[in-house]
C-alpha cells in the first residue's frame, strides 16, 4: 500500500450496516401493514392507522432502496480505492527502484 490513508473495512462495514438497517426498516413496516386496525376502536381511527401504515410501508421500501444503492456505491469506492492505491504503490515502488541505477 501507499502512503494514502483509506479505511476499506470500516467503509464495508458501514455499507454492510446501512444495507441491513433498511432491510430491517422494511421488515417492521410489513409487519405494522400486517397489524388488525380494528382492534385501536373508532373506525376513522382505524382508517387513520391504515393509511399510516400504507404510507410508513411505501416510505420505508423507497428508504430500503436508497441505503441498498449507498452500500453498493461505498463498496464500490472501498475497491476502487484500493485498486488505485495499489497502482500507485506500484508506480512509486517502480520509480525508487530505477532512481537508484
Amino acid at each position: 500500500m501507499s502512503f494514502l490513508k483509506f479505511f476499506s473495512d470500516e467503509v464495508k462495514e458501514m455499507a454492510k450496516t446501512l444495507e441491513n438497517s433498511g432491510g430491517r426498516m422494511k421488515e417492521a413496516s410489513q409487519e405494522m401493514k400486517r397489524a388488525d386496525s380494528s382492534q385501536v376502536g373508532h373506525s376513522d381511527l382505524q382508517s387513520a392507522c391504515d393509511d399510516f401504515a400504507d404510507s410508513w410501508d411505501y416510505g420505508f421500501g423507497q428508504l430500503s432502496k436508497l441505503t441498498k444503492g449507498v452500500s453498493k456505491f461505498a463498496n464500490k469506492a472501498s475497491e476502487e480505492f484500493l485498486k488505485m492505491d495499489q497502482a500507485l504503490y506500484d508506480e512509486l515502488k517502480k520509480s525508487a527502484a530505477q532512481a537508484k541505477k
